[in-house]
């Protein structure tokens, strides 16, 4: 992405070329350029701005997954700690840890906590099989047979 929108380009190109000894009070083809070199270099300290917060961003997020993941194991030692404790498992009952979920990003991972409670696991297998509510009808053979 330019730094310099092309109307302004097109100003400056034409200082440059055909207005380069023309002096109007405080601008000349040496000024603008100067101005134009001025944005590049500030446009250019904001690149490196984006690039190192991005990269602080992604430092982050690694953390914060390591930190999840010993959370959680954490919680589940001290579940088991806690077993013969009522007291301290109803404190743990209460904490409800985020769940990690990576979704990729313009080529880059992004870890995403989600504080939404889990919905319970389903029953596993095949699913019982409801009587017929037709009535029987056995022996009964069809007209046309």
């Amino acid at each position: 992405m330019d730094p310099i929108a092309a109307p302004i380009q097109a100003i400056l190109d034409l200082f440059a070329k055909d207005l380069a000894d023309v002096r109007f009070a405080n601008v000349d083809a040496k000024t603008l350029e100067r101005i134009a070199s001025e944005v590049k270099s500030a446009a250019g300290v904001v690149a490196s701005a984006e690039l190192a917060l991005e990269t602080a961003r992604a430092t982050l997020l690694e953390k914060q997954d390591a930190l999840l993941q010993h959370a959680q194991h954490a919680l589940a030692y001290a579940r088991v700690y806690a077993e013969n404790d009522e007291a301290m498992t109803a404190r743990l009952e209460t904490i409800t840890l985020p769940r990690a979920t990576r979704r990729a990003r313009a080529g880059a991972e992004v870890l995403l906590l989600s504080v939404a409670p889990q919905p319970s696991p389903r029953a596993r297998g095949r699913g019982r099989k409801t009587p017929s509510t037709e009535p029987m009808l056995d022996g009964v053979t069809l007209a046309a047979e």
